[in-house]
């Protein structure tokens, strides 16, 4: 699926307020920008992560690119191609510490806990892992190179209208644009909790 493109917000931005910004125009990159966040924030934005591997004895994965949550962890084991996705330990890096200070050992990672920007592996690695890590992510701040596809357009769209609205303190579109931003993004966190697919960002 096609990617948002810059240009096609500017027209409608345009359209929808009536100005007169040029195509190439870098008048809207802050309202383009703080709908990216938005759109972040809600975990619309989803990575996958293939460049770590697991060695025998790792204990630790490092946080991707971007981060913001995770999704799924999957290890693979080289030899036989076998995956092992693992689980997120309920309690957290306190169940994780518990584990280890009682010397309880898995001969696999199986449980992961997260504390200070890495993954903790309950399980030492016995053997080596490619690692796949889906997750959501943050977009980077960067108006020109938008990743979300066009199924998110009408609420970019929406977004960059109703802040460029409220910069140049139009309190009527402020009303309208800002009533229908909330709606698309509502819509979008709704279908994104119905969607079990990981989109590629």
């Amino acid at each position: 699926m096609a990617v948002i493109v810059k240009a096609d917000i500017i027209e409608d931005v345009n359209e929808n307020l009536q100005l007169g910004l040029a195509e190439d125009s870098e008048e809207l990159d802050r309202e383009i920008i703080k709908t990216l966040t938005d759109m972040s924030n809600i975990g619309l934005l989803v990575g996958t992560d293939t460049t770590q591997t697991l060695s025998d004895g790792s204990t630790t994965l490092a946080y991707p690119t971007g981060y913001r949550s995770v999704i799924n962890i999957t290890l693979t084991d080289l030899s036989s191609n076998a995956n092992y996705p693992l689980k997120k330990l309920p309690g957290g890096q306190k169940e994780y510490r518990e584990n280890i200070s009682f010397g309880g050992g898995l001969v696999n990672p199986e449980w992961f806990s997260e504390f200070n920007d890495l993954f903790h592996l309950y399980g030492q690695a016995s053997k080596s892992y490619t690692v796949l890590i889906e997750f959501r992510k943050n977009h980077p701040k960067d108006a020109d190179n938008i990743e979300f596809t066009t199924e998110f357009e009408n609420l970019m769209f929406a977004g960059a209208t109703f802040w460029k609205a409220t910069a140049l303190n139009r309190t009527k579109s402020v009303a309208l644009w800002g009533l229908i931003y909330q709606r698309e993004l509502r819509t979008a966190k709704l279908n994104r909790k119905n969607q079990a697919s990981v989109m590629r960002g």
